[in-house]
């Protein structure tokens, strides 16, 4: 390895970020999402967030403004647009739309753009390269998606116990 900063084409994430394959897991996972599903809580208080509540901080994390601007572009999608879906297909929606404007996003960088510090727009970050950003949003996608599936799974136990 030379430590020279991998190069890819413009319009092409490094298949050293695995978006793809992270969103099409939990893609796959929500097929079938009921909105009851969408709104239970495992804590009969409510104190453990819901599908609902990962999903939003899913598609609000993947679509911040910031997100464009610590990469020097335009915001596409305004903080002040977020929503509040209520139901499983809108809210599988709106992720789905967060998630190909983030692609959209990351995929326009130039080759060797993700290396470029943010600048000062990044605040405490602002010598951080663009890649801390997005290996931070990738964190987010992979451990919120695992908590919808566990969610998931334990939604369809009790559903199970509660019939038996």
């Amino acid at each position: 390895m030379t430590g020279a900063a991998p190069v890819d084409a413009p319009g092409e994430l490094p298949g050293w970020l695995p978006f793809d394959y992270v969103f099409g897991r939990l893609r796959e996972r929500l097929a079938g999402l009921s909105d009851a599903e969408l709104a239970w809580s495992p804590a009969a208080d409510g104190s453990v967030p819901t599908i609902a509540w990962r999903l939003v901080h899913i598609a609000d994390t993947l679509r911040e403004e910031r997100n464009w601007r610590w990469m020097e572009r335009p915001p596409v999608l305004l903080d002040a647009e977020t929503e509040q879906p209520d139901t499983a297909s809108a809210a599988i929606a709106y992720v789905e739309s967060s998630y190909a404007a983030w692609i959209d996003l990351v995929g326009g960088l130039a080759p060797g753009e993700l290396w470029r510090p943010m600048g000062t727009v990044a605040g405490p970050f602002a010598g951080e390269p663009i890649v801390a950003l997005v290996v931070h949003i990738l964190d987010e996608l992979i451990h919120h998606a695992a908590e919808v599936a566990l969610l998931r799974d334990l939604y369809a136990a009790a559903a199970a116990q509660s019939r038996s």
